[in-house]
């Protein structure tokens, strides 16, 4: 069944948690360089490789080895697909199961050649993960807070594909009838800008806002309003089924693409800044604080909803190009649909000299035939 868009309700601006002593900048920075460094060794992350699922292995192991022997009670598991690259979900539990989501997505991708080619996926989206791990990190080695809603941070497999990681396991939480407040996605932010872009497609006013206002009081950046036009990255799957998703990333989507290398091997950890992705680390405790603190109404829903993705048929045809274009394994059928879409349309019926050339060749081929047979 389809349901009402879910409008979360944020704490007063007036409330702004400290959080001065969970930030050790120097610490911060060190630790994205050490993170991204590894995340970028693996020749590739794509969803259906080896390195693809040693990378989310690594990262499982990585986080294990922060929360042991923490004083939150807190935990981390793999969230398995039909695909081989699991995703990772770590959560610090509060009182209540009013759950926030941070997220980003591990995997990476080479179009040209995904299971053969290098896509190190700096950018896209090592920068994420490393910002998420960072914030869980600053999190766990200070005092402990007292959590009054729950800390999810996701790691999704096979964004790239089209948001098929992601889709899973909102799918799961709405049959579940998880209480989820929202979902904020960290993609791309580690080109280096003097904004934080706030991605404004079906986002809520309200989370916008409080985006924008968090920004202006615990970093350095400025936030601009930016759209990508589509269901652009993970955020969309918790749209479809009914929660709040929201996306930022470094700077407006026009100015990405002028210095875009994502989907190649040229996205590599030269290009990025870690001072710059230090800056949506503190941008992400802050986040994190304010609201895994606060007294936070949350919808108690008792029904599975699914309206679909929030940006139609085009989104529809767009993801499908490229998951396509993703997953050689499904290449076939993305040529079949080409073909059966000219067939139908038989768009050289419109252009007389194409029509002209085709029974030249038409005309050709019969004689050909006709002398090779001796009819």
């Amino acid at each position: 069944m389809s349901c009402p868009p879910q409008i979360p309700l944020f704490p007063p601006l007036s409330q702004n948690p400290q959080i001065t002593p969970l930030v050790n900048l120097n610490s911060i920075i060190q630790t994205l360089a050490e993170d991204l460094t590894t995340l970028t060794s693996f020749k590739t992350r794509y969803f259906r490789s080896q390195t693809g699922r040693r990378a989310s292995e690594w990262l499982h192991n990585r986080i294990e080895s922060l929360i042991s022997g923490g004083a939150y009670d807190a935990s981390v598991e793999y969230f398995n697909h039909t695909w081989i690259q699991p995703s990772v979900i770590a959560r610090l539990q509060g009182i209540s199961n009013t759950t926030v989501i941070i997220s980003s997505h591990i995997d990476s991708l080479n179009l040209n050649l995904p299971s053969l080619l290098p896509a190190p996926g700096a950018n896209d989206d090592a920068s994420g993960v490393s910002a998420l791990l960072s914030i869980l990190q600053s999190l766990l080695s200070s005092p402990p807070l007292p959590l009054k809603n729950t800390l999810e941070f996701h790691f999704y497999s096979a964004e790239e594909a089209g948001l098929w990681g992601s889709n899973d396991i909102f799918s799961t939480y709405n049959t579940l009838h998880k209480q989820i407040h929202s979902v904020l996605q960290l993609d791309m932010i580690g080109t280096p800008s003097a904004k934080i872009g706030i991605v404004t497609d079906f986002l809520p006013e309200s989370f916008a806002g409080y985006i924008s206002h968090i920004a202006t009081k615990y970093t350095s950046l400025t936030p601009v309003l930016t759209t990508c036009g589509y269901a652009c990255s993970d955020h969309a799957s918790a749209i479809r089924y009914g929660y709040a998703g929201g996306l930022i990333t470094s700077g407006t989507i026009p100015e990405l693409s002028k210095a875009d290398y994502s989907h190649t091997k040229h996205d590599t950890m030269d290009k990025l800044s870690t001072p710059h992705i230090a800056e949506f680390v503190k941008f992400g405790i802050a986040w994190m604080v304010a609201l895994g603190t606060a007294e936070l109404e949350v919808e108690r829903r008792g029904y599975i909803c699914d309206n679909g993705y929030p940006d139609g048929w085009m989104g529809t045809i767009l993801r499908f190009s490229t998951a396509r274009a993703a997953d050689p394994a499904g290449f076939g059928l993305w040529i079949l649909a080409v073909v059966i879409l000219l067939a139908i349309a038989r768009p050289w019926e419109e252009l007389p000299f194409l029509m002209r050339f085709c029974r030249k060749v038409k005309r050709r081929f019969r004689r050909g035939y006709t002398s090779l047979t001796g009819d």
